[in-house]
């Protein structure tokens, strides 16, 4: 299997097509609802999880069996349909237009994966496997989520804030590194815990 490089995309305002509104599909929408990504739903049934949705207008929903046509624009493509048939034309329609495909479950036709992620606010900790092992990702995420609680969240808004204050002022390049370093240490998210909890330092 060819080595994956790990990246987070930015998909607000960019077209995501999933192909399949039941169980399956609903997994995956949850993710691209929060990243803001206008999604195009096609499938001839919905759930009532995915109908809701629409409703809300946090997609569009096509009640009809997918067409070539739905690739028309598309940045990524989720083939969600539980029919590994459908999904082996998405996928190669996909593929023949440069547009990035996952099938649901098969690894065969996905171009890419996605993670078992631990989020706490914006800091986003995602496992792969490269498809081997779901479980293990599962497992290893599970273990991420009781070290990385959720005061993270907190942790890493006030280190921006940080950050921020230290660029704006004048300072040797090195000496900012090193001060960045130092307030992102275990030590340092210690005595932030402390400090929300209103226990003395």
């Amino acid at each position: 299997m060819a080595n994956l490089f790990p990246i987070f995309l930015k998909l607000e305002g960019r077209t995501v097509l999933v192909v399949g509104a039941g169980i399956i599909a609903e997994q995956k929408l949850g993710g691209l609802v929060s990243a803001r990504a206008e999604i195009h739903v096609v499938a001839p049934k919905a759930s009532v999880a995915i109908r809701e949705l629409a409703h809300n207008r946090k997609l569009s929903w096509s009640q009809r069996e997918f067409q070539s046509l739905d690739l028309t624009g598309v940045f990524l493509v989720i083939a969600a349909t539980g029919n590994p048939a459908v999904n082996e034309r998405i996928f190669r329609e996909a593929d023949a237009r440069g547009v990035l495909c996952n099938a649901v479950d098969e690894p065969e036709r996905c171009h890419f994966y996605y993670g078992s992620v631990v989020q706490r606010g914006d800091l986003q900790i995602a496992i792969s496997t490269a498809g081997h092992s779901p479980a293990l990702a599962q497992r290893i995420r599970k273990q991420l989520e009781q070290e990385f609680d959720n005061a993270y969240a907190d942790w890493l808004n006030w280190l921006g804030r940080a950050r921020v204050r230290l660029f704006g002022r004048k300072m040797d390049a090195e000496r900012r590194r090193r001060i960045l370093h130092r307030i992102a240490r275990p030590e340092s998210y210690a005595r932030f815990r402390r400090t929300q909890s209103g226990v003395s330092q």
